[in-house]
């Protein structure tokens, strides 16, 4: 077992190297500036369970079109949804416009520099509101993310599998924590863990905190965190309407405000989403139950896999064409659906399974985009 210094002796090292080796991102303040509170939150919000690489150019939309966190709660939510499309997880899209407008209502447009009114925020939990005390408001926050876990894992060489010790990372990292410069610790650790620490090949080599690490420079180093039993995601089955009208422009409707593709523009579909009445496999006919609007309509081929966070939808598109729109003068489907050119179907706020959908129907002339 390696000899460990003092925690103090740990940040020390820690910080030094990041002084000299910090990434250049757009939400991080330059050296000697204060932190943007809003660029610190919104980039947070974008970077849950998406990596940073993605997230730039989305987080640069934002701050150009929204440069306050004002200007963001008075905006539209469909221009946000718009703007969010391709992101993924858009319940966050939801829960960011939501939080700065009770920002500016009951804040006056200031995020609060308190953990618990933090909390009370929709879309901010724990590590969040940590990394938002400790990053915009240099508050003492103990921030401990994918990559974070990873490090203290390997510095402890900790043999529980990482989901079952999540609270004893948290408790050493906790023991770790500077008697100041938190922000940059915080992100100190986070770009160890993004350029040196990461998952497969350690570069054990250039690790500024080697002498604290139980398996740095072992082979046995990318063994961990431990990963307990994998198991497979389960696989559901969906049903996709594309409904034509004659001047070949696509049916839509936007998700009520709940679930996995809340608040996003979608093309309809059934069996997959609800417990009751899921598909048990890949229809090939459409029973009466099934057909939507009583239509006739005609399956295509199509081998679309689209994969979500706890299982994978395999994709079945129908399509179906009407000479008139007179269904939609009822007023239960108007405030619904709406059809829309095939070629601004691009500038909808579309998820990225309906973007796949929307490929297939082109590749198969079915819609020109």
């Amino acid at each position: 077992m390696k000899k460990r210094n003092n925690n103090k002796t740990f940040s020390e090292q820690l910080l030094y190297w990041y002084d000299n080796n910090r990434r250049n991102l757009p939400w991080r303040a330059m050296v000697g500036e204060k932190p943007n509170p809003y660029f610190v939150y919104l980039s947070e919000i974008m970077l849950q369970q998406t990596v940073v690489k993605t997230v730039i150019p989305y987080f640069l939309k934002f701050v150009k079109k929204w440069p306050s966190i004002k200007k963001l709660a008075n905006a539209d939510f469909q221009e946000i949804s718009q703007q969010w499309s391709g992101l993924g997880y858009y319940r966050r899209a939801k829960n960011l416009h939501e939080t700065a407008k009770q920002i500016l209502k009951y804040h006056n447009g200031i995020i609060p520099n308190n953990k618990q009114i933090l909390l009370s925020f929709p879309g901010i939990g724990e590590y969040t509101s940590s990394a938002i005390i400790a990053i915009a408001f240099g508050g003492r926050a103990n921030v401990v993310d994918g990559n974070i876990e990873r490090i203290f894992s390997r510095l402890f060489k900790i043999e529980t599998p990482l989901k079952d010790s999540k609270h004893q990372i948290f408790d050493y990292s906790e023991k770790y924590l500077p008697l100041e410069r938190y922000g940059d610790y915080a992100q100190a650790l986070m770009d160890l863990g993004s350029l040196i620490c990461i998952p497969k090949n350690p570069r054990c080599s250039k690790c500024p905190i080697i002498d604290f690490c139980e398996v740095g420079g072992d082979l046995s180093a990318k063994e961990y965190p431990k990963k307990g039993v994998k198991i497979k995601k389960p696989e559901r089955f969906g049903l996709f309407y594309c409904l034509l009208n004659k001047n070949g422009d696509v049916l839509v409707t936007t998700n009520k405000d709940k679930g996995l593709l809340a608040n996003m523009d979608v093309i309809p579909s059934v069996g997959w989403y609800e417990a009751e009445n899921r598909f048990v496999e890949k229809p090939k006919f459409i029973d009466v139950k099934d057909s939507l609007f009583n239509f006739e309509w005609q399956i295509i081929d199509s081998e679309i896999v689209h994969t979500f966070t706890h299982f994978k939808l395999n994709v079945s598109i129908a399509t179906s064409s009407i000479k008139k729109d007179l269904f939609l003068e009822n007023s239960s489907f108007a405030k619904n659906y709406k059809f829309v050119k095939a070629k601004k179907l691009k500038d909808l706020a579309l998820p990225s399974i309906m973007k796949k959908i929307i490929k297939q129907l082109e590749h198969d002339n079915i819609i020109k985009c």
